[in-house]
């Protein structure tokens, strides 16, 4: 069967263009043109993944208002913003909301599908894992985190800390050893065939961000400059 995408974006000639490449790759491509029309049909099946423009029509943040409805519905849907907003604010505020992606147009075919394919991968490893054995131990406790592996949860002081699968992925790689893990280890453990450095930056900013919303004085990732990062709690 074929994977469903879902592209939401209002100008009808881009639109087109990324659901004719990803259709030519076999993936089942839904087009709606504004926030009502993909709501609308989101409320009787959902995609398997999104794919977001952020200004719909007149709409400034209706991408923004779709990602909230969408991760409502299904927390484990990968979501890509694909806009030509590129400010900062803007694509941490969309990170934030759960997006696994916030890429700023003019995007290549290419880039776009393998980043795709990456998400597609992610998420059966996430269901694979979690269909694993259930006498295995999926829980990790070090000192005032717990991690459920299974469930790909995370707790920080017996408070959920909600992070995305990629973010996820980058925690459980820092937390497995107590040693600093190098930018390169850190882009393998997120699993997807196109990451840069500094997107590694970005999520384990926004992972800080979460955990400091739980605990205003958490320090436990630090940088190590040069290198990568070290789950280290002093």
């Amino acid at each position: 069967m074929k994977q469903s995408i879902a592209i939401v974006e209002d100008d009808a000639q881009q639109r087109r263009y990324y659901a004719e490449a990803l259709r030519a790759q076999n993936y089942d491509v839904r087009e709606y043109e504004d926030r009502q029309q993909a709501i609308a049909a989101f409320d009787s099946e959902l995609p398997e993944l999104a794919i977001l423009d952020i200004a719909l029509k007149s709409e400034v943040g209706g991408g923004y208002e779709i990602c909230r409805y969408l991760k409502q519905r299904d927390a484990s849907l990968p979501i890509v913003f694909l806009t030509s907003r590129g400010d900062e604010l803007d694509r941490i505020y969309g990170l934030q909301l759960g997006a696994w992606d916030y890429q700023t147009k003019p995007v290549s075919l290419e880039y776009l599908i393998v980043r795709i394919e990456s998400f597609f991968q992610i998420k059966q490893f996430a269901s694979d894992a979690g269909n694993a054995g259930s006498n295995k131990v999926h829980n990790k406790k070090i000192g005032d985190l717990n991690i459920n592996q299974k469930s790909m949860q995370c707790f920080w002081k017996a408070e959920e800390v909600n992070l995305t699968p990629t973010e996820f992925s980058l925690l459980v790689a820092l937390a497995e050893t107590d040693e600093a893990v190098s930018v390169d280890a850190l882009i393998k453990a997120t699993r997807q065939g196109v990451v840069e450095d500094n997107t590694i930056n970005t999520h384990i900013l926004h992972i800080r961000k979460k955990f400091k919303k739980i605990d205003a004085g958490f320090k436990c990732i630090k940088t190590r400059y040069g290198f990568g990062y070290q789950w280290l709690c002093e």
